[in-house]
Parts: C-alpha cells; sequence; structure tokens
C-alpha cells in the first residue's frame, strides 16, 4: 500500500470525484455561447432540371453564385447547398411539433411534455433560441454524460469510483462550455478512468487513437503512441471508507537515479511519429508505493497538477491531427442525424470544423449549429423524389433511458432512475455491504442519483432491471449499452405497458387518461371515444388527432364489446396502444 495516506477530512460522499478533471475547466468559459447560423431562411430551389435518380451531382458556377447570394450563416447549410437546393433539389419541411419532439429527444434525452411543446418550442419563438434553451439545460449535459460514461465503460468494479465521477464532471464542464474539446481530449487521453480500463500501453494507445481519431492505428501508430503510455500501470489502493478498489498507478521508467532521462532507456517513453514527444516523471520517494505488487510506483491519487499535465501529451498529440477535428464532427453528426452526412457530403464536414475552431472549441457550438441545421430540420415522413440521405429528416430509435423516463413522466409510475457513474451500487448498500464498507458507502449511494429503499437499505431496482433487459443502463463488465428489435425486447416492452396502462388491473390513476369533463363509468360514444383519444395521443405523441386516427376511435366506440361499454373500457387499451407504437420508440 502507499507510504502515506491522502488527506481525507472532509472526504464528502456526496461529492467524491477525484482526478484530473479537478484541474481544468474553472475559468472563463471557451466562448460567450452566442452561436451563430440560428436564423437562416430555408432556400427555395435553384430553377434547374434537378439531376436525375442516381445522376452525379455537380454544382457548377452558376450552382456556386446561386449559393452564396443566400446569405446562409448555418454551417450545414453552406456545406449542403450544393448538394441540394443549388443543384434544384428541395429539403422537407418539417412541423414546429414534430421538431420539437426530435429536439428533445436528442438533445434532453425523452420526449417533450404538452407543457414544453407549446411552451419551449412555441411558434413564435425563434428556433436558435429553443436550440440555445435546451443545450443549456441539465438534461443535454446528463445525456452527453451518459454517452461517454458508454464510451469510456464506467464500472466501480474495475475502476475507483472516484475517477468516474471525476471524468462525469470532465464532461460535464465540457458540454457547459468550461473546457474546449482539444483539452477536453488532453484530459481524457491520460486519465485514470481510461488507464486503469486497459493492461497494455498499446492497448491504452489504441483505445484512445480509436476514440478521438475514428479508426483503429497502424501497427507503427499504436507501438509509437504506446511509448508515450509507458509509465501506466494498474494496481489496488485501499480506500479510506470502502475498503480495497481498482486504480491506475504510474511507474518511473526511462529515468537515472537523479530522474533525468536516462539515455539507455529513454526510447521506450519516446514518441517520433509526429515529433519528438518524450514522457517521464521524475520519482518522489515520499508519494512512492514501498511494498506490494505496487512496490516503486505511484497512486494516481498523488500525481500533481505540472504531472498531470506531462502525462495529457498523448492527447495533445492526437488533438494536432486534422483528423481529430473531423472526428468530432462526424461523430455528432451520426449522432444527430443517424447516417454519415459528412462522407456523402464532406463539404458540410469542412464547413463544420471551421465553425467549431471559430468558437474555440466549443463542443455546443458543434450541436447548436447541427440542431439548427435544414439538413436536422427536415420531415422523415411521405414520399422522397430521390435516393439522396440528406433530402429527408433522421429517423431514429430512441434510447432505453428516453422511453422510460418519458413514460414515467407522461404518465406518473412509480420508478427509480440509474446513476451511469455508478453501475453496481448493490455493492455499498445492503446489511452485508454495511458490515463491510460501513456508513460512508452507503451514503455515497444514497446521495447519487440511485433511489434506496428506506426500511431495507437497498437499492430500488426496477427502473434499473427493466432497462438492463432492454439494453440501457449498462453494467459495463466487458461491453456497453445494446440496442436491438427483437421479439424479447417486443415482449418485455408490452409487458411493462400493459401494467401501467393496468390492462390487467391496477395500473396508473384512469383519471389521468381521461380528458378533464369525462367520468371513468361515462357511456363510450363516437365523441367521447374520440375525446379520450386525443387527450392521450396529445400526451404521449405531443401531437393532434388525424382523420384517420378519428375514424379509428369512431370504430372502436362502435364495435366496442360488450356493449354497452365506458370511458375506462377504451382508455386503458388506448393508453396501451399509445406507449407500445412505433411512434413511441421511433422518431
Amino acid at each position: 500500500m502507499a507510504a502515506c495516506n491522502p488527506n481525507i477530512e472532509g472526504m464528502d460522499p456526496g461529492d467524491p470525484a477525484r482526478g484530473p478533471g479537478q484541474l481544468v475547466g474553472n475559468g472563463d468559459p471557451v466562448s460567450d455561447g452566442n452561436f451563430a447560423g440560428g436564423g437562416d431562411a430555408m432556400p427555395a430551389p435553384r430553377e434547374v432540371m434537378p439531376p436525375a435518380l442516381g445522376a452525379a451531382l455537380d454544382c457548377d458556377a452558376d450552382c456556386r453564385a446561386y449559393c452564396d447570394g443566400l446569405g446562409l450563416e448555418n454551417p450545414v447549410n453552406v456545406g449542403l447547398c450544393g448538394s441540394s437546393w443549388g443543384v434544384g433539389l428541395a429539403l422537407r419541411p418539417i412541423d414546429r411539433a414534430e421538431a420539437c419532439r426530435r429536439i428533445h429527444a436528442d438533445f434532453i434525452g425523452r420526449f417533450p411534455t404538452p407543457t414544453e411543446i407549446s411552451e419551449v418550442c412555441a411558434t413564435d419563438r425563434p428556433w436558435g433560441d429553443v436550440v440555445k434553451s435546451v443545450i443549456d439545460s441539465d438534461e443535454f449535459v446528463l445525456v452527453n454524460q451518459r454517452r461517454w460514461a458508454d464510451d469510456l465503460l464506467y464500472n466501480n468494479r474495475a475502476v475507483n469510483f472516484e475517477r468516474a465521477f471525476d471524468m462525469d464532471e470532465l464532461v460535464g464542464k465540457t458540454y457547459r462550455g468550461r473546457v474546449a474539446w482539444d483539452q477536453f481530449a488532453a484530459v481524457t487521453s491520460a486519465h485514470p478512468v481510461v488507464m486503469r480500463r486497459h493492461d497494455t500501453p498499446g492497448d491504452r494507445a489504441e483505445f484512445v487513437f480509436k476514440l478521438f481519431l475514428g479508426r483503429p492505428p497502424y501497427e507503427a501508430e499504436r507501438a509509437d503512441l504506446g511509448r508515450l503510455y509507458q509509465l501506466w500501470t494498474n494496481g489496488y489502493w485501499e480506500h479510506p471508507h470502502v475498503g480495497v478498489v481498482p486504480d491506475a498507478f504510474v511507474r518511473f521508467d526511462c529515468v537515472d537515479g537523479d530522474g533525468q532521462p536516462d539515455p539507455e532507456t529513454i526510447g521506450e517513453c519516446t514518441s517520433i511519429q509526429w515529433g519528438y514527444q518524450e514522457l517521464t516523471l521524475a520519482p518522489d520517494p515520499g508519494r512512492m508505493v514501498n511494498e506490494g505488487e505496487q512496490e516503486g510506483t505511484m497512486w494516481a491519487g498523488y500525481i500533481k497538477p505540472n504531472e498531470w499535465e506531462r502525462l495529457q501529451l498523448p492527447g495533445r498529440v492526437i488533438a494536432q491531427q486534422p483528423a481529430f477535428w473531423e472526428t468530432t464532427v462526424d461523430r455528432a453528426m451520426e449522432q444527430y442525424f443517424g447516417y454519415a452526412l459528412g462522407n456523402a457530403v464532406p463539404e458540410v464536414r469542412h464547413e463544420l470544423v471551421r465553425y467549431l475552431l471559430r468558437y474555440n472549441g466549443d463542443i455546443r457550438a458543434l450541436h447548436y449549429a447541427i440542431g439548427t441545421s435544414f439538413a436536422y430540420l427536415q420531415s422523415s415522413e411521405g414520399a422522397s423524389a430521390t435516393d439522396l440521405r440528406w433530402t429527408y429528416g433522421p429517423l431514429k430509435q430512441i434510447q432505453v433511458e428516453g422511453w422510460l423516463d418519458t413514460i414515467k413522466l407522461t404518465t406518473g409510475t412509480g420508478l427509480s432512475q440509474c446513476d451511469h457513474r455508478l453501475p453496481h451500487p448493490e455493492d455499498y448498500v445492503g446489511e452485508e455491504a454495511l458490515e463491510e464498507a460501513g456508513g460512508w458507502a452507503f451514503a455515497l449511494v444514497n446521495l447519487s442519483r440511485w433511489d434506496v429503499d428506506e426500511e431495507s437499505r437497498d437499492v430500488i431496482g426496477n427502473y434499473r432491471n427493466l432497462a438492463r433487459t432492454l439494453g440501457g443502463c449498462p453494467s459495463n463488465e466487458a461491453g456497453g449499452r445494446f440496442t436491438t428489435v427483437s421479439v424479447l425486447n417486443t415482449a418485455v416492452q408490452e409487458a411493462f405497458v400493459a401494467d401501467v396502462c393496468g390492462l390487467d388491473g391496477g395500473g396508473i390513476d384512469i383519471e389521468r387518461l381521461l380528458p378533464a369533463g369525462v367520468t371513468p363509468r361515462q357511456a363510450l360514444d363516437a365523441a367521447t371515444a374520440e375525446a379520450i383519444l386525443a387527450h392521450q395521443q396529445r400526451l404521449f405523441l405531443g401531437r393532434s388527432l388525424d382523420e384517420d386516427e378519428r375514424a379509428l376511435a369512431t370504430n372502436a366506440a362502435d364495435t366496442c364489446t360488450p356493449a354497452p361499454c365506458d370511458a375506462q373500457t377504451f382508455a386503458r387499451p388506448a393508453c396501451f396502444a399509445l406507449l407500445s407504437s412505433s411512434e413511441m420508440l421511433f422518431y
């Protein structure tokens, strides 16, 4: 164990984050947050014959002049013009309700409530203001923290939970505009939550390379970058409150007795692929482990700010590559469009990179540009005159948490929640865990996002158990979440919805499923059925009935058996039909 213990006075179980993320993002914001491009007007296609189906696009001089004369500010619109309006192609219009639903699912992580549709996405409110408001929300930060938890595979059995909390705070600072993207990459590239997840220098180099450059490294690149990870090793640390936890340690390779680079071994800690880069640390006997398997190493918790800065050299090297910014843009486009628009129309990628750098690497600018672009703000419904993917809107499957949180919010059903920072809270609660870990560990869970039963002093797992069956709330043992549509998933989802809607008794209060003025025992006629369906559709889907749906309500009232039916007989199956519909799973 370590030669000396860290100062743990006042260690707060409600704020356990410790690591390099605490050292950055504590000053001025990266930018002022006033991003351009949210007020473009949808252009009309140039009056030319659109290209034939499958024909190559050719934006000639007249096309370029037309696009230049539009005065577009949004970088996606600017890059897309030569492949759409400039060559005579139109994009599909989207109505405000559909746009509101999409922006909430993507940026907030769930579908909007009727109030949010009418207020946040009010028709008289500029769309740029709508996007700015959702980006400024805590939910937007949480959605992206969850995405990075998936990428980095937080697991408190594999990595000290303090590191996951610290990395989560770093992501939060970044998506609040406090940390520039290249600095985020640098800190992440040497973060213990990443280092402890991998065994060898080459493994660490390959993971970070793929994460920020979007491809596996060539063997020479892997070996070369791996030399900058030569100092890292894995071990275990005696946490003062929860016992032994896995954590990252640092070795003092490639230095002589005076702590200077050793000419005989310095090559093992030197990268030459992207310029000459040496990475060594001078040993400090007062911070070194003096016994056991980690003898001669230093626990990551003892690393000083200037040493963290040196250890982050791999990330700074990677961030100097042009592919770094391109990969960042491509990941965001895949996240929101669901396809690789940057590969199909490279001009969009180019413009977005310029835009992101214009705002000093403030990642919010990238999300704002995409959320206000016409490639994003177009409908996925209706027929298309072309097979070009960017001429119709995104269509994606909502994540499990988004589906559950929407049902939880709209129905008021009693579900707990998950905390991606601590996938195994059961290690610190319950009678057995309390005997081993003590009250501090219980307080850690109790003050996290997990809900704890006060009587059993155990985690309430109804949300987690359901979500993990469907691919959400991953425990990150070896891999992360999965997204699939299967018979098993469908059966699990339908059984849950049937329980929520009370098809077999129980369920949510019937009054929640009925509009004002309609009572549960009221006789069911066409007008009542239409009013019930309209109420539920607005509540769950955020839109009004169309003519076909009105006809379905009328038919249901006319054919309901055994007659005479009442309002609640129709309301609960209607609830089931809506909550299990494809419109609740895809957007």
